[in-house]
């Protein structure tokens, strides 16, 4: 246990990592609000949609959380958590492929 603590607190304080910070906020943005990340992307039609459906399944969930009607507001709830990971994966995809070429007899 000690050996892997000591490894654990070397690993952290030697850590040399230099990140801009400008870089560092707009990663921020990207991974955490992710109609930003679609906006990066260039894929805006995809970022107002997405953005869009994340706002009205937020505004039903609450909708529905106030009538008391929780069978609808669990369903929303998931809906609103299933759009969020799927714009964050989604942004991180198109952002890792956007150097990838887009036919086979393309080079790189």
């Amino acid at each position: 246990m000690n050996k892997y603590m000591f490894i654990f607190i070397f690993s952290i304080v030697f850590a040399n990592e230099t990140v801009d910070k400008k870089q560092e906020d707009s990663n921020w943005k990207t991974k955490f609000i992710p109609i930003v990340g679609q906006f990066k992307n260039q894929k805006y039609f995809k970022g107002i949609i997405l953005g869009s459906l994340q706002t009205y399944t937020a505004y039903k969930l609450s909708h529905y959380n106030k009538s008391k009607q929780i069978g609808k507001r669990n369903t929303y709830a998931w809906w609103t958590v299933g759009l969020y990971f799927y714009g964050i994966i989604d942004a991180y995809v198109d952002n890792n492929l956007k150097n990838f070429p887009k036919n086979k007899n393309e080079e790189k």
